[in-house]
C-alpha cells in the first residue's frame, strides 16, 4: 500500500497525472418559463422539458379542468330542502313487474338519504293490481329496511289510470311516471287537475321516460301549462331518452333547463341509466331549488364534455349524491358558461365569502365524520352480507333436518323466509362467537323467544282487527257477471 502510494505522488509530481477537481456545490438549473400546466399540480419539476409534452387541446382540456375545479370551489353553497314533503309520498306509473318500481322504493327508503327515508312515514303504491303489487314488492329486503312498515297499496279504477282526488287525500308528496307515448300533454294536465283538487298534495315531481322522439316545442308547451296551472303545488318535471340498465352513478349526466332546449334536444345522445333518472326524480322532490324546474336529463359520457368534468370535479371534491344533483339543477354547464361570458364583458363572478376559521375546522370535523360513517356503512354491509351468508347455511341444515324426519309440504326457499329470523339470531351467535365476541347463549335465547312470542301476538291482533273491519263484500266479493273470451 505504501508503494503504491509512493508510485503514485511520483507521477502526480512529473505531471503525468492531470489534475482535477471535486465540484463543492451542485449547480441547479432553474427550470425556463414555460406556459405548460404541467406544473400546477407538482411540487418540483420533472426533470426534463416540459414545454410541448402536451398538444394544443389537451392543454386547453387541462385549462378547462382547473377552471371547473375553481368554479366548484367559489360557487360552494348551502343546501336547502323543503319543507312542506308531509309524511305521506304516493308513487304511481310504476308496474310491480318493472325493475323501477322496487327501485323508486328503495330510494324513497334509504337510510343514506335521511332527507327522505326520515321524512316519510308512509309509502303508497298505486298499481292495477294490488295482490301482484304485494306478491312483488314485499319481499326479505322490504322486511329489514323497514319498508314493510311504511309501504301500503291503492288500486287504479282502470288498467293505468291515475290515483283519484280520494285516493290522494292525505298526500303531501306525489312521484309519478310518465312513459312517452308520442304525447305528453293530456296525461300531464290530467295529473295537475288531480293534484290541484287533493288539499293535501304540496309537491309532484313527475319523471317521463322513453322521449327520445319528444321535441322541443311539446315540451315548452307543458312548462308553460305547469306554470298556469299548477298554482296550489310545487313541481319538478325531468325528461329521459330511453332507459338502460347501468347503475346510477356509472356515467355523468347533464341537466338543461326546457326553455334552453333545442328542437331535438336528444338527438343521437342514446339511452339514460334507469336508475339514475329515478335518483334524480326523488333528489328533485326535495330539494327546494328544484321546484318549478322542468328540465331534460341526457347521459355525459364524453370525458371531454364541460357536464362530465362537472360532476366528476363535484365527486373529487367529495360531494354526495344530493349535493351533485342540487349543483347541476341550480348552475351546471349553463352557470359555469355565464361565469366564463361575465368575465369575457369585464363583470367579477362572485365569490362565495371567505370560511373563518371556526367554519373551515367545522367542516373538516363534518368531513372525518363522513368518512367515519361511511367506513362504517361499508363494514356493516360487510357483516350483513356474512350475516345472510351464515342464516342460509343454517336454514338450508335446519331443512334438511327436519325433512328428513317427515315430509315438509313447502320448499327450501319458503322454509327460509318463514324461519328467517331464527336464521339471523342463529347467524348472529355463530358469528360473534367466532369472532371472540362475549356470548350468553342461553339469556339471548330466552331473551330471542320472548320477543318473537311479542312479535307473533302483535300480528295477531293486527289480523284481528283486520279481519273484524272487513265487510261482507270482502268476504264474498260480487261475482263478475261479464264473460272475458282468450284472444
Amino acid at each position: 500500500m505504501k508503494l503504491g502510494l509512493a508510485a503514485f505522488l511520483t507521477l502526480l509530481s512529473t505531471g503525468a497525472v492531470t489534475s482535477f477537481h471535486l465540484p463543492l456545490t451542485r449547480s441547479i438549473t432553474k427550470p425556463s418559463s414555460s406556459t405548460s400546466s404541467t406544473t400546477l399540480y407538482q411540487f418540483g419539476t420533472l426533470g426534463f422539458e416540459t414545454a410541448g409534452l402536451y398538444t394544443a387541446s389537451e392543454e386547453e382540456q387541462i385549462k378547462t379542468q382547473n377552471e371547473v375545479m375553481a368554479f366548484l370551489t367559489e360557487t360552494a353553497q348551502s343546501l336547502a330542502l323543503r319543507k312542506n314533503l308531509g309524511s305521506t309520498v304516493v308513487i304511481s306509473g310504476f308496474g310491480p313487474e318493472d325493475a323501477a318500481s322496487q327501485e323508486i322504493l328503495a330510494f324513497l327508503n334509504n337510510e343514506f338519504s335521511p332527507h327522505l327515508s326520515d321524512t316519510f312515514a308512509k309509502i303508497i303504491a298505486h298499481v292495477d293490481d294490488v295482490k301482484m303489487g304485494k306478491k312483488r314488492l314485499i319481499s326479505r329486503t322490504a322486511r329489514y329496511t323497514g319498508l314493510l312498515d311504511k309501504l301500503d297499496f291503492t288500486q287504479s279504477e282502470s288498467e293505468g289510470a291515475l290515483p283519484t282526488v280520494s285516493q290522494l287525500e292525505g298526500v303531501g308528496s306525489w312521484v309519478a311516471h310518465v312513459p312517452y307515448e308520442g304525447g305528453l300533454s293530456a296525461k300531464l294536465e290530467d295529473i295537475v287537475t288531480l293534484a290541484e283538487g287533493a288539499e293535501s298534495v304540496k309537491n309532484v315531481a313527475i319523471l317521463v321516460s322513453g322521449a327520445q322522439s319528444v321535441k322541443g316545442e311539446e315540451l315548452k308547451a307543458i312548462e308553460d301549462m305547469l306554470k298556469s296551472k299548477a298554482t296550489t303545488f310545487e313541481y319538478t318535471l325531468v325528461v329521459v331518452p330511453e332507459w338502460n340498465d347501468e347503475p346510477e352513478a356509472n356515467c355523468a349526466f347533464g341537466l338543461v333547463n326546457i326553455t334552453d332546449v333545442a328542437d331535438a334536444p336528444f338527438g343521437d345522445s342514446g339511452s339514460f341509466s334507469r336508475e339514475e333518472s329515478l335518483r334524480l326524480i326523488t333528489e328533485a322532490l326535495a330539494i327546494d331549488k328544484a321546484a318549478g324546474k322542468c328540465l331534460v336529463a341526457s347521459s355525459a359520457r364524453d370525458a371531454k364534455s364541460l357536464e362530465n368534468m362537472l360532476v366528476q370535479g363535484m365527486r373529487e371534491n367529495g360531494y354526495d349524491r344530493l349535493q351533485e344533483v342540487e349543483f347541476m339543477v341550480t348552475c351546471g354547464a349553463k352557470g359555469y358558461n355565464d361565469m366564463i361570458a361575465s368575465q369575457s364583458d369585464g363583470k367579477a363572478w362572485e365569490k362565495a365569502p371567505e370560511a373563518t376559521e371556526e367554519e373551515k375546522a367545522a367542516a373538516a370535523a363534518s368531513k372525518q365524520e363522513k368518512l367515519t360513517l361511511m367506513r362504517q356503512q361499508r363494514q356493516d354491509s360487510e357483516k350483513t352480507k356474512e350475516l345472510e351468508a351464515i342464516a342460509k347455511e343454517w336454514a338450508k341444515r335446519e331443512y334438511l333436518r327436519k325433512s328428513l324426519k317427515r315430509r315438509i309440504p313447502i320448499n327450501e326457499d319458503e322454509f327460509t323466509e318463514i324461519v328467517w329470523d331464527r336464521a339471523m339470531f342463529e347467524a348472529d351467535l355463530k358469528y360473534r362467537t367466532m369472532s371472540g365476541l362475549a356470548v350468553n347463549e342461553s339469556e339471548e335465547r330466552a331473551k330471542f323467544k320472548e320477543q318473537q312470542k311479542e312479535k307473533k301476538a302483535a300480528a295477531y291482533r293486527k289480523e284481528q282487527e283486520r279481519w273484524n273491519s272487513m265487510t261482507n263484500e270482502d268476504i264474498e266479493p260480487t261475482e263478475q257477471k261479464s264473460v272475458s273470451f282468450g284472444s
